[in-house]
């Protein structure tokens, strides 16, 4: 009798955490970004001339050249710090026009990248994915 009023204690334990993990789940959104999603997001919003020189194919190249940059900024041991600037960002500009120029052969006006960094910031802060501004460096 003892044995089994053990082993119902242990069950109820158990499913109170069990309960207690989920529970603290809840309410906490997983923030995804999605390339399309952002390229939905972005593309209506660009003034119409930059949309018709760069197209939906274009606003992609160039978040798909963003997302490739800033994972280009990561490191495995974080021992110097790293600027990350969502938005116009002039190394950011510079690295996704000349690969989208040496990997496509396109060539885009910088301020129509810098727009689709811009409105990339709008997409980001309407999914909850950015947070407040960092003091230090000016842009």
């Amino acid at each position: 009798m003892a044995l089994a009023v053990a082993l119902f204690a242990i069950l109820l334990v158990v499913s109170a955490l069990v309960i207690w993990q989920h529970a603290s789940r809840v309410g906490a959104a997983e923030i995804t970004f999605g390339v399309t999603d952002a390229v939905d997001f972005i593309f209506p919003r660009l003034e119409q001339e930059v949309a018709t020189r760069l197209g939906r194919a274009g606003v992609q190249r160039i978040v798909e050249w963003e997302i490739f940059y800033l994972q280009g900024l990561a490191q495995k041991n974080r021992s110097r710090a790293v600027v990350t600037v969502a938005g116009d960002y002039e190394p950011a500009v510079e690295y996704i026009v000349a690969e989208i120029s040496r990997g496509h052969g396109f060539t885009y006006p910088r301020a129509d990248v810098s727009a689709v960094l811009d409105e990339q910031v709008a997409y980001l802060a309407s999914i909850g994915a950015i947070g407040d501004l960092a003091g230090g460096e000016d842009r």
